[in-house]
């Protein structure tokens, strides 16, 4: 076998040409470079785009709609509102009692006031007791103790409005009076007394009769020793013949402290 002998030149270069084959050699490797880089970069690309872009030929190819997608999250988020509404409700609350003696002070005020009785009877309010004063001429025949018939009806009323609290009252007293209207003397004095008394009682048993208890109830008679007019002129007698139903109510341990 004939073996090849290599000659060079004086310069170190290989005698076989010029070396411009060398230049082309390395255009060759640059090529190849560039050409890996750009298999890598378009290697990069996301399979989900590469799917997206296939899907978008194929159904252009077939003439066919593109595949749906979907996709599912999760995520928070805060916000503030405003609302009105309406509801119902129940609730408890305390008021002030209106004490018996003043119950019974407006029961018989209208009374008196609706029928025009103002001259005829007086009420008297206070703390502890209610006096109710009932002139003789519209209870009692004069110088009797026999009760006028147009009388009853209001001592229905006076028994009504008793009987409405009697449970928060102490003591109830009926009283009689008369006026001072000739010369002291034992016998006259005696008429004088009966006659109040028995006006009293005569009060008493019409008020038991219409259903009052008679548990807290006293008769008392004074005669002509008690008087709230002047004896001297007949106005003032007038209002001294009388009968007084008080109703008492004692104040009590919490209101004396």
């Amino acid at each position: 076998m004939k073996k090849s002998k290599k000659v060079f030149s004086n310069n170190g270069q290989h005698s076989g040409g010029d070396g411009r084959w060398l230049l082309t050699y390395v255009d060759m490797i640059t090529l190849l470079f560039a050409l890996f880089a750009v298999l890598y970069s378009m290697s990069t690309v996301s399979a989900k785009k590469v799917t997206h872009v296939a899907n978008d030929f194929h159904a252009a190819l077939n003439n066919s709609p593109k595949t749906s997608q979907s996709a599912s999250g999760t995520g928070t988020g805060t916000g503030t509102g405003t609302g009105t509404g309406t509801g119902t409700g129940t609730g408890t609350g305390t008021g002030v009692q209106m004490d018996a003696l003043d119950e019974i002070y407006n029961d018989l005020k209208s009374y008196v006031d609706t029928n025009g009785m103002q001259d005829q009877i007086e009420l008297d309010d206070t703390d502890s007791y209610l006096q109710i004063h009932l002139r003789d001429v519209i209870v009692f025949q004069p110088n009797s103790a026999e009760m006028l018939p147009a009388s009853k009806p209001m001592l229905q009323e006076v028994e009504k409005a008793i009987a409405k609290v009697y449970d928060k009252v102490d003591h109830i007293t009926i009283s009689g009076h008369t006026a001072d209207v000739v010369v002291h003397s034992t016998k006259s004095d005696q008429v004088s007394w009966k006659l109040s008394t028995d006006r009293a009682v005569t009060v008493l048993n019409c008020l038991i009769g219409y259903g009052l208890q008679e548990d807290k109830l006293s008769v008392q008679g004074y005669a002509h020793f008690d008087p709230i007019a002047s004896d001297e002129t007949e106005e003032g007698r007038s209002k001294n013949r009388r009968v007084e139903i008080t109703v008492y109510k004692y104040p009590s341990k919490d209101d004396t402290g």
